[in-house]
């Protein structure tokens, strides 16, 4: 990255006390992602001067030109470049790099970077007015770290507005949008899918699993069966026609750990070098007949839990496959490269990268059995992000709060995330500032203290997965008591502003949470449940990833 900043002239402004004598300049052939640049950088402007920039396709004295042009001075990046410069030449300003996102991404980011916009969730951005902006001499460039980035949170997977602002470049399901050519990975837990148990079992029950001597329709697929293979090869080959523009389909194991104990099946096991070389054999059949007709898509699957260890034998993935590595088991609370309790999971990464270059990671960022416990696993982000980049991964994947509109720091964790997979080597806590100040106004004083006082609860000996539970020794009373008076002076500071209330009552909802799980007859008594729940209805999510809402949460515990 090149920052170059030096001084202008008084005559270079903008925009100056409501006038502008600065066009927008796009090319004739300009890309549909360019031409929303373009209009985005035109809007943004008006919101913070009151000034409209005319968008015009013909050069100007003075010009935001938006696209490459010749006039650069480099060669034209390649349409799927996502590196972007801001570089001024005269009077005029140029914001380019490759056509489907890379210039995009540079006017969003010469929007943050010099005009002080961020894009903080999908109804929040904060545009700050202002009456002039003398134009910098600037040649500056930026490219990301992280090749495919998918933030799996609940705004990142519902706005594609949102996604594109915050230079992610990964949609969940394939959509149309004026934001590029974002990519697409279709499938999830896929062999249920492709050969549905309501449409085989009973005519076919050798397609399924043994487990425990007998086929099962609730287990995995018999891997060593031939007819099934030709089967779902089938099925996926008309999912693809069906499900068209995916850069890779799954083909990927069941969510339970049932593999099949069959004898054929056993024995590719062992001729494989494990449960994992048994997927990878059959994977790659598949991927070889896709190949034959679809030679540019990719076929991914899952190293996760009993396939996350590499095969123990000479089987490699074919070049066409993707793995997609899943630390589910590690320790959240430490980064993976220095905990000793992911010292498996280093392992695991390096023997897959001895035989792929195609590794493509899903990372986990909270705790998915209660999503509303406090699960303080900031300073891991940028630390695994780094370390991922260096292991020359293809793509990463974050599931945080996925199906509900929020949970634990939910907004605050997924924007971070999205300027860390571009750059993990910016300043965590810095950001997290940036974003607490801006988006909880006056609690923003307690809401950055009580963040402060969830992190200093990890320490070098503390550690926690995915299944963080509320009597975990990082929640003491201490922590309770301390965190309490932080909330209540940020609820007080905000009373008054029913937005400003809302997102800290978000974070408020954390510790009733904790309170109410750790000793429910006091939080009867002294009101905790109901400031919970009228949390909860006014403001929708549930308390786990399956859904239950405190409603369904009380009446259980019979509360």
């Amino acid at each position: 990255m090149l920052v170059i900043c030096q001084s202008t002239s008084a005559t270079d402004y903008l925009f100056l006390n409501g006038k502008s004598d600065y066009s927008i300049v796009i090319q004739d052939d300009a890309s549909v992602s360019e031409h929303t640049a373009a209009k985005d950088f035109q809007s943004v402007i008006r919101q913070i001067s009151g000034v409209t920039l005319p968008i015009v396709t013909r050069s100007a004295r003075k010009g935001i030109y938006i696209g490459w042009t010749p006039q650069t001075g480099v060669p034209q990046p390649k349409n799927t470049d996502e590196s972007f410069t801001h570089k001024t030449i005269g009077n005029s300003l140029y914001i380019f790099g490759g056509c489907e996102r890379g210039t995009m991404y540079g006017v969003f980011r010469f929007l943050e970077r010099e005009l002080g916009v961020h894009w903080y969730t999908s109804s929040f951005t904060k545009i700050t007015k202002r009456k002039n902006y003398a134009l910098p001499s600037l040649s500056h460039s930026e490219k990301p770290v992280i090749r495919q980035r998918l933030d799996f949170y609940y705004d990142a997977l519902r706005h594609h507005d949102w996604v594109a602002h915050n230079l992610l470049n990964t949609q969940y399901l394939l959509a149309n949008t004026p934001y590029g050519n974002m990519s697409s990975y279709w499938g999830i837990h896929t062999l249920e899918k492709l050969i549905p148990p309501s449409k085989y079992f009973r005519t076919h029950p050798e397609y399924f699993s043994v487990y425990k001597g007998r086929r099962s329709d609730k287990a995995q697929l018999c891997l060593s069966n031939a007819s099934m293979l030709r089967e779902l090869t089938k099925n996926l080959l008309e999912a693809i026609a069906k499900n068209p523009g995916y850069w890779c389909y799954d083909v990927s194991q069941n969510d339970n750990p049932w593999p099949c104990e069959c004898p054929a099946c056993q024995r590719l096991t062992k001729k494989y070098g494990g449960h994992s070389g048994a997927m990878i054999w059959f994977v790659n059949q598949v991927a070889n007949q896709v190949k034959q007709i679809y030679p540019d898509i990719y076929i991914g699957t899952f190293a996760y839990k009993y396939t996350r260890q590499a095969p123990k034998s000479d089987i490699k993935p074919a070049g066409n496959v993707v793995v997609r590595l899943c630390d589910i088991e590690c320790c959240m609370a430490h980064p993976l490269e220095t905990c000793e309790k992911n010292r498996d999971f280093l392992s695991d990464m390096n023997d897959w990268r001895k035989i792929t270059k195609n590794i493509y990671i899903w990372d986990y960022t909270t705790g998915f059995r209660h999503y509303l416990l406090p699960f303080p696993n900031f300073t891991v982000l940028a630390a695994n992000f780094r370390y991922f980049s260096k292991s020359s991964v293809i793509g990463i994947l974050e599931e945080g709060v996925h199906n509900v509109p929020w949970g634990e720091f939910s907004e605050l964790k997924q924007w971070l995330i999205a300027k860390l997979m571009w750059n993990p080597y910016q300043n965590t806590d810095s950001l997290a500032t940036q974003f607490i100040n801006d988006y909880y106004g006056k609690a923003a004083p307690y809401i950055k203290r009580y963040y402060d006082l969830c992190q200093r609860q990890v320490s070098d000996s503390n550690h926690f997965s995915v299944k963080l539970d509320y009597n975990a020794d990082i929640f003491s009373k201490r922590f309770i008591d301390e965190g309490m008076v932080l909330i209540q002076r940020a609820l007080t500071a905000v009373a008054n502003n029913s937005t400003e209330l809302k997102r800290t009552q978000r974070i408020a909802a954390q510790l009733y949470y904790l309170k109410l799980r750790r000793n429910t007859t006091t939080s009867t008594i002294d009101g905790t449940i109901k400031q919970l729940q009228n949390i909860i209805k006014d403001d929708h999510t549930t308390i786990d990833e399956q859904g239950t809402t405190i409603d369904e949460f009380l009446k259980i515990h019979k509360l």
